[in-house]
């Protein structure tokens, strides 16, 4: 067979087989890292969506206690200062805060008509059916009985009607107040033929706001809510004031739903009583309809009776026992036939809740999405590589054809080289008397060699010793009845000087200590020094002898070790007595440690004198000591990586963020706090990758 043929199929051989093999190994593991990804997408997706949902529901909580309090401070005031008009006639003066209220131009009033009172017959647009510049006063259709109101001074009273609706006219559709006499007042005021919606407020003496379901207002055809609050005269309920609040005004913040999916059902539910087996009512539901330029989300009052549920019965008993509970929370299951994610915010005084409801299917569509473009791309590239195959086939047939047996042996040569390497021979190197291009690939091929096993050696050395550096660490945390323990080092390289322990003394079997070392430097040299203090500690302490002691013991070794070389290593090591709740400690020239007591809100800072560990050889360390360790409080020891760390500004996390995550994580377990302050130092950073290694060892005394 001619040389030709014998490099045409060596060629081939070499660079098409390999290829082919290679591609279609490639384009399995993308068609199966596809549906990895699309899986995990789903997972992050449902999981994002149920805590967005769940921050959402908790939000309304809050917004929606905060608007109540509005009202029923409106509602308490409205009420006191017609008690007062009342029982002084007409001798009553309104308040001067309530006087300075501007009269509403005509112009203004029909603006305000177009955008807060959208009336459901137009036809009611006429000229004085609401007027914003008075209030409606009427005599009762229930004959002519003694008159309570001061006659002809309702104007008098009216700066107070508007001043309430001009401070919050987003909480405020109607302002009503009857009267046991039949008389009423409205405002603003509108036509006798605009009917109001039935739930008339209850003449009463109750001192607190009372509030209804939600009902259809008939005139403007919005779903409110009504507060009612009695008017008290000389200790007798003589009448009710009440507000009516649009529910889409107090529930506005949540017409963006539709970022999650068009399909997502927002509803306001109640237990239908208070036994185990209590139905959950719908007594609203937002529903969407379409506007001129865009669609409309409004709530509407269930027209009949509307109980929730779902397929899943175990956990809508839990859902219903949540609600009983008084509790918020985010679940999985089944709705309409669905897999949905349920949202839902504790009760309200009322026991009503807000629920949202988003089908799983409309959030990982984004992820099926993404799935079908993948595998399409797959697919192109399948093609692609057909194509680039073929024209290999071509391009390698034309070579054989054109190149002299010479380069044949030479690529042979090199050939032979490159499988050697591939093999692990890392002593192959070829010998090529060429000068041509294929001759100068030679020698590069021989200095390549030996740099490639010295980057292959260094970084399996490295591999190997962040193993056994992470093998020094504690791998689990101390079980200590009546108390919470959890400690982390994350580091900045692939090796670390931060360090910190549990040891146990071994004298009486009580006590435990806690070490916490930050060695000057990064990378190898703080690690191996790390590992070198940490064998000191841990073998002087099995002599044992105070802290101090042990600690003036170690730093002789460790001074005897750095040197000519500058470094040195922080430590505190605090020892708990958990039976007598005593705490001793020794700094060595680290941070102190930190004490917050929830109960006094409060830190408290374990000072102490002593140099670091290998600064002087001759320095002594004494130990200091608190006896009183109480339920609840919680121990914090850290490295300077915390609160030294940066962002893009130049700024620093400092001691006082460290001091506000703990404050809001304290009734958190202790791996859920130490986690929580990972998170937020990394979240400041705004970096992918920490600029010093980080250390938090908590130790949380628990309420028993």
């Amino acid at each position: 067979m001619k040389i030709r043929f014998k490099l045409l199929l060596l060629l081939l051989a070499v660079s098409i087989i390999p290829l082919v093999i290679v591609q279609a190994g490639v384009l399995e593991s993308l068609r199966s890292l596809s549906g990895e990804i699309g899986e995990e997408v789903r997972r992050e997706l449902v999981n994002k969506s149920s805590v967005e949902l769940k921050r959402l529901v908790e939000d309304h909580a809050r917004v929606l206690s905060k608007q109540r309090r509005i009202v029923e401070l409106n509602l308490q005031q409205l009420s006191a200062e017609l008690s007062t008009w009342i029982e002084e006639g007409d001798q009553f003066l309104l308040p001067e805060i309530f006087i300075g209220v501007e009269e509403l131009a005509e112009e203004d009033n029909s603006k305000r008509l177009q955008q807060k009172y959208k009336l459901q017959n137009s036809g009611m647009h006429g000229k004085g059916r609401i007027d914003f510049n008075s209030v409606g006063y009427s005599a009762g259709y229930q004959g002519k009985a003694d008159r309570l109101l001061p006659q002809g001074s309702v104007n008098i009273i009216s700066p107070l009607f508007k001043s309430i609706e001009k401070k919050n006219p987003d909480l405020t559709l109607w302002i009503n107040a009857i009267f046991i006499s039949g008389e009423s007042l409205t405002y603003p005021a509108r036509s006798k033929r605009m009917s109001m919606h039935q739930t008339v407020p209850v003449i009463n003496g109750n001192l607190s706001p009372v509030w209804s379901l939600p009902q259809k207002d008939p005139v403007t055809g919005k779903t409110v809510l009504t507060a009612s609050l009695g008017i008290i005269v000389r200790g007798k309920a003589v009448g009710s004031a009440s507000i009516d609040i649009p529910l889409d005004t107090i529930l506005h913040g949540y017409n963006h739903l539709g970022a999650f999916s068009d399909n997502i059902d927002s509803l306001l539910v109640r237990r239908e009583g208070n036994t185990e087996n209590s139905g959950i009512e719908v007594i609203a539901q937002q529903i969407s309809s379409a506007g001129q330029n865009h669609m409309m989300h409004m709530w509407e009052p269930s027209a009949k009776q509307t109980l929730l549920s779902s397929t899943n019965t175990i956990l809508f008993s839990r859902f219903k026992k949540f609600l009983a509970d008084g509790k918020s929370g985010v679940m999985s299951m089944a709705y309409k036939g669905r897999d949905s994610i349920w949202a839902f915010s504790a009760p309200d005084k009322r026991g009503i809740s807000l629920v949202l409801i988003l089908p799983h299917d409309d959030v990982v569509e984004p992820a099926e999405k993404a799935k079908s473009f993948v595998n399409f791309t797959i697919g192109e590239q399948y093609k692609n590589t057909t194509y680039v195959l073929l024209a290999v086939v071509l391009l390698v047939s034309a070579l054989a054809f054109l190149f002299s047996r010479r380069f044949t042996k030479n690529i042979l040569t090199l050939a032979k080289g490159v499988k050697r390497i591939a093999s692990g021979d890392f002593s192959a190197q070829v010998e090529l008397s060429s000068s041509d291009e294929v001759g100068e690939l030679a020698k590069d091929f021989n200095k390549m060699v030996p740099a490639l096993q010295e980057h292959i050696e260094i970084k399996s050395a490295l591999d190997v010793a962040m193993e056994v550096q992470t093998n020094l660490l504690p791998q689990t945390s101390p079980n200590i009845p009546t108390y919470e323990i959890f400690g982390e080092s994350r580091y900045c390289d692939e090796l670390g000087g931060d360090y910190f322990d549990y040891i146990m003394p071994h004298t009486d079997g009580e006590s435990i200590r806690f070490a916490v070392g930050d060695v000057s430097g990064h990378g190898v040299p703080a690690a191996m020094l790390m590992g070198s203090i940490r064998g000191y500690v841990r073998a002087r302490t099995l002599s044992g002898g105070t802290l101090g002691e042990v600690l003036t013991d170690v730093n002789k070794l460790v001074a005897e070790d750095t040197y000519k070389t500058g470094q040195f290593m922080t430590m505190i090591m605090v020892e708990l007595d958990p039976d007598k709740n005593e705490l001793r400690w020794v700094r060595a020239g680290h941070e102190p440690a930190l004490i917050f007591d929830p109960g006094k809100d409060e830190f408290i800072k374990l000072e102490g004198q002593g140099i670091a560990l290998g600064a002087i050889e001759e320095a002594t360390y004494m130990e200091n000591y608190c006896a009183d360790l109480n339920a609840g409080q919680i121990l914090i020891l850290g490295t300077d990586g915390i609160w030294e760390a940066s962002n893009e500004k130049g700024e620093f996390f400092g001691k006082q963020r460290l001091l506000e995550v703990i404050d809001s994580e304290k009734d958190s377990p202790a791996e859920v706090l130490v986690n929580s302050i990972f998170e937020a130092v990394h979240t400041f950073t705004g970096r992918d990758k920490q600029e010093d290694d980080l250390t938090v060892v908590v130790v949380k005394k628990i309420n028993k």
